[in-house]
Parts: structure tokens; C-alpha cells; sequence
């Protein structure tokens, strides 16, 4: 669970709530191509002289947005808010117009909702009256109940696919016996906090209903495929552009640019996700000859990338990356 160690049951139930303003989405079809696949974004949403306006999570860029679903101009116009944190699926399809919403999967919240990112959860499913929260993770089903105080983890087993939703069943044993049911929905779901999820939820344990909402977290690891960039100052005046881009297939490009008329250097390689925050680029290749460079990354509270320790090319001083736009693939055409 992602609780706050020092603080009250109740207290931490309050802050996991408010996480839950962050994911909600529907997993990508495992047969569609990298360009077919829809891009899963998080940030802020704003209406401006009758324009919906998108800005990234961490990113300092604002572009307009076109909803297909009709859902973001129905929930300013419901709650009279400037602006709310969202989370959708589309794809800018045509150069020069709008990115294109096609699904939302979460509204409500603000500009700090970027910071909760529900790190190695599947799903967060959650509810008030009791208090109650269910996360899925992959070793198992941690469940809380507020009425009793304590957490129980369950084995985890494949769920049942309802067409709709998904449904979890397991059992414990122990000094008592606990059997409990999961199911999530979709069908859209709203909070104490005034929070739309995807996702309606019911648990039974042990006999006893709970209902709630729910949504997909793991949020971290499902946006950072991107671009990240830096321009290093260096002496006489000869400054260097390093762009670093991720993709979702655990492909890596990083590229250097001396502004010197020299060809870039161009590295290949592999990334992958050791723990929160924390990124691992294996560069193999170098300017088509084979190398071997390991550059570790944390990801700090702004959404950039930071080299951990030191490094060979960029030394003890370190290395700072800002997310300046999604990956390739999502980069067909000019934003």
C-alpha cells in the first residue's frame, strides 16, 4: 500500500483517496502495431474561449486537444472548475490540427495529482462507508479495511474475464479464515471527492459488501516512454544537446550534439525500470560500433531525469533530462 508510515488508518485512507486521481485505462490490444497503438497521457485539462487546452505532466507545453467523448466540456460545464487533472487515450492524427481524445479514463483533481503515481499497482480500487481500498498488485491482492485496522494479502490468481470488467477470487488462511471477491466495472464512478473513475468496484469479504470506484495505476512506469532533453553549457562557449528517448519496447536512443558541424553521436541500447524512480539505459551501440556504457537515472519530483552517481561521459556533476513530448512512435507529426 502507499501510506504514509506515521500518520493515522484514517489519515492515510484520506491521502490514498485523493491518489486515486490517478490512472484509469484500458490495456492496449496485444496485435495492434507500435503506430496503432493509442497513447495513454496524464495532466491538465482547461477550457479557453470554448478550446480545450492540454498541458502534459511534467511537461511545459500546452497544445489544444479535441474530445471525441464529449466528457471534458460536460464536466466543466457540470462543475463550473477552470481547470482538472485528467487521464486519456488518443493520438494526434491529422498534422497541424488538435490531439485527438478518443477514451477518458479519469477527471477530477489538480496540478499536484501529477505527484501520485500508484507505483506497482495493476489496480486501485477504493471506497468510503466503510472505508476500504484494494490493490492488485503482481504478488499478490492487498486488501485494507478500515473497520478492522488491519491489511490482509491474498494470493493472486488470473481473473475471470466479465466482458466488461474482470472479477478476482482467493482465499487466506491463518489464525481466521478470509475469502474474498473482487470485481471491477466499467462503468463510470464518482467519489466523495467529486473524482469520475472508468471503473465502478465491489468486494465482498467475508460476507461483507463493500462498493467504491477504481481505476489502473503503475503510472510511473506507463509514462515514461518520451523524449527527454538538456542543453549543457560548456567551456568557450561550446554548449552540447543531449536528447535521450524511451520507448515503450525497451529501446533506447540517446543522441549528443556538440554544435561544432560535427555528426552527432548516436547511442542504442536498452532500458528498463528497477524501482521507483529509479531507470537503468544499457547503451550497446555507438555510432554503429559496439560499445558498453550503463547510465543509471532517478526521476525527480518534476518528471525529469537525473544520472545517479557517477557517470563516464557526463562525470560526478550529473546530468539533468526534462520530458519535453511522448515517444517516437506518438511523434509522427509535428506538435
Amino acid at each position: 500500500m502507499i501510506f504514509f508510515k506515521n500518520i493515522t488508518l484514517k489519515h492515510q485512507f484520506i491521502i490514498v483517496i485523493a491518489c486515486l486521481i490517478v490512472s484509469g485505462c484500458k490495456t492496449t490490444p496485444s496485435d495492434l502495431t507500435d503506430e496503432d497503438r493509442p497513447l495513454f497521457r496524464r495532466g491538465i485539462v482547461s477550457l479557453q474561449d470554448g478550446e480545450l487546452k492540454f498541458q502534459a505532466c511534467y511537461v511545459n507545453k500546452e497544445e489544444s486537444i479535441q474530445d471525441h467523448t464529449n466528457k471534458l466540456k460536460k464536466r466543466f460545464s457540470q462543475t463550473g472548475s477552470p481547470v482538472f487533472y485528467v487521464e486519456l487515450t488518443g493520438d494526434h492524427v491529422v498534422p497541424g490540427e488538435p490531439w485527438q481524445v478518443h477514451q477518458v479514463h479519469l477527471m477530477g483533481g489538480n496540478q499536484s495529482t501529477c505527484s501520485y503515481e500508484l507505483s506497482d499497482n495493476e489496480y486501485r480500487a477504493a471506497g468510503d462507508g466503510p472505508l476500504w481500498i484494494a490493490d492488485i498488485r503482481s504478488d499478490g491482492l492487498y486488501v485494507q479495511d478500515y473497520g478492522r485496522l488491519s491489511q490482509l494479502i491474498f494470493p493472486k490468481a488470473p481473473p475471470i474475464n466479465l466482458g466488461n470488467g474482470f472479477e478476482w477470487s482467493s482465499h487466506l488462511e491463518g489464525t481466521e479464515a478470509f475469502t474474498v471477491s473482487l470485481t471491477l466495472e466499467k462503468q463510470w464512478c464518482r467519489d466523495q471527492y467529486d473524482i469520475e473513475y472508468e471503473y465502478t468496484s465491489r468486494m465482498v469479504l467475508n460476507g461483507k459488501l463493500f462498493t467504491g470506484c477504481a481505476r489502473q495505476g503503475d503510472l510511473e512506469v506507463r509514462t515514461l516512454p518520451g523524449l527527454y532533453t538538456s542543453l549543457l553549457t560548456g567551456a568557450n562557449g561550446l554548449d552540447r544537446f543531449v536528447s535521450l528517448d524511451l520507448s515503450s519496447d525497451q529501446t533506447v536512443l540517446l543522441t549528443q550534439d556538440y554544435r561544432n558541424s560535427q555528426p552527432l553521436i548516436i547511442q542504442k541500447g536498452t532500458w528498463r525500470h528497477l524501482s521507483a524512480g529509479k531507470i537503468v539505459v544499457h547503451l550497446t551501440e555507438t555510432d554503429g560500433r559496439e560499445g558498453n556504457e550503463l547510465i543509471i537515472f532517478r526521476r525527480d519530483k518534476r518528471g525529469g531525469l537525473v544520472v545517479k552517481g557517477y557517470s563516464s561521459t557526463y562525470g560526478a556533476d550529473g546530468l539533468r533530462l526534462e520530458r519535453v513530448g511522448p515517444e517516437r512512435v506518438h511523434r509522427r507529426f509535428s506538435r
